[in-house]
């Protein structure tokens, strides 16, 4: 359902911090490693890799299997993914543009609470949800 008109105010600005992103250093070398990874064969080889061991131990979690054998695998296995120039640009890439999702959601969020523009401390992490212990995050 769309609640704002295609020719809303809100929507264009919204499209002009859009092209901004998109035209940001930060975004265009996040994809250039993200472009790099799919480019790697066995840069993808190895993540799908981690990826199955991570789905394998989460059943054997499930399972109350899970062993600190199984745990320092995926340690190393994750240490070996960051340590590897293209997966680790691949994962930390990919971090970071999440990053800036949240950020901007965040800033977007906290305005509409506060009916304001929020100031640094309206967006300092509380060391729960990042988001000052309120929407009901189930850690107070």
């Amino acid at each position: 359902m769309e609640i704002l008109s295609p020719n809303s105010a809100i929507l264009d600005k919204t499209r002009e911090l859009c092209s901004l992103i998109l035209q940001s250093g930060e975004y265009q070398e996040n994809v250039a490693k993200i472009d790099a990874f799919f480019k790697d064969e066995a840069a993808q080889d190895s993540y799908r890799q981690f990826t199955q061991l991570g789905e394998s131990l989460h059943q054997k979690q499930h399972a109350g299997e899970l062993t600190d054998g199984d745990i320092e695998g995926y340690d190393d296995a994750l240490a070996a993914l960051r340590a590897n120039p293209v997966t680790g640009d691949f994962m930390t890439a990919e971090e970071t543009l999440n990053g800036i999702v949240q950020q901007v959601s965040r800033m977007v969020g906290k305005s509409l609470e506060l009916g304001r523009l929020p100031e640094p401390e309206d967006l300092a992490d509380s060391g729960c949800c990042g988001g000052g212990g309120g929407g009901g995050c189930g850690c107070h």
